[in-house]
């Protein structure tokens, strides 16, 4: 059985080498783009310290900003706590020695339910990620009394992927974001019903179901255990 790997170029070796027994396309459906360093940028970077909490909300915010962060902090700042949206970004941190909090249910809803972003009246809070976005965390912070500002360090470009109209009836497609998933939708055009997908979150399974894929299996979030257990299961 085909299993389709859709992620951002660099972000799907990992999950390949762990499925290297199976029949493995590697598809990417989005491209990431460095946006340029801004002084808005700039600022936001120097003065990382006076922020209370910084969150990442993808394994790809995470590789864009931690080295544009590294260059003005080689020491991090004591006070600033560190939060993740789910244990693959989490890991994604821990390699540039970060060790950050992230909820059990990988998302926004499972960020907002972290002790340390339940009490946050007063608090300055950075969020890092792409150009664009969902806005629901920023927006339930805000109504808590933060005040949230956006680190944003790179753009998402939709790919086409000629490869993708030529796979099996019944390949497994792996689909960790809203991004990809349009993508999918759009270049598939209408082969959704006899694929099986899998997704990382609530949110993205129903965004599944609503666009017409009928086999949906949730992998409860984005690490590469997560997505190859859910993908296995699929095999099996």
């Amino acid at each position: 059985m085909q299993v389709i790997l859709t992620r951002p170029e660099g972000e799907n070796e990992a999950l390949a080498e762990r499925l290297k027994d199976h029949e493995v396309l590697t598809l990417p459906l989005i491209q990431l783009l460095e946006l340029p360093q801004s002084e808005v940028m700039k600022k936001t970077v120097t003065d990382l310290d006076l922020f209370d909490e910084i969150i990442f909300v993808s394994k790809s915010a995470v590789r864009h900003a931690m080295p544009l962060l590294e260059i003005y902090w080689p020491q991090w700042p004591l006070k600033l706590n560190w939060l993740a949206v789910g244990e693959g970004t989490a890991a994604a941190l821990e390699s540039f020695g970060v060790r950050a909090s992230f909820p059990g249910q990988a998302g926004s809803e499972g960020l907002l339910a972290l002790p340390e972003l339940i009490e946050v009246n007063g608090h300055r809070i950075l969020i890092s990620r792409g150009r664009g976005g969902r806005e629901l965390l920023a927006s339930e912070l805000a109504r808590r009394g933060a005040r949230v500002e956006y680190l944003e360090t790179y753009e998402r470009i939709e790919l086409e992927q000629p490869g993708l109209t030529g796979i099996q009836d019944g390949a497994v497609l792996v689909v960790t974001s809203a991004e990809i998933m349009e993508s999918a939708i759009t270049q598939l055009a209408g082969r959704e019903k006899v694929m099986q997908v899998v997704v990382p979150s609530e949110r993205i399974e129903s965004l599944a179901l609503d666009r017409g894929f009928c086999n949906v299996v949730n992998a409860r979030g984005a690490s590469e255990q997560s997505l190859y257990d859910a993908v296995m299961s699929c095999i099996r």
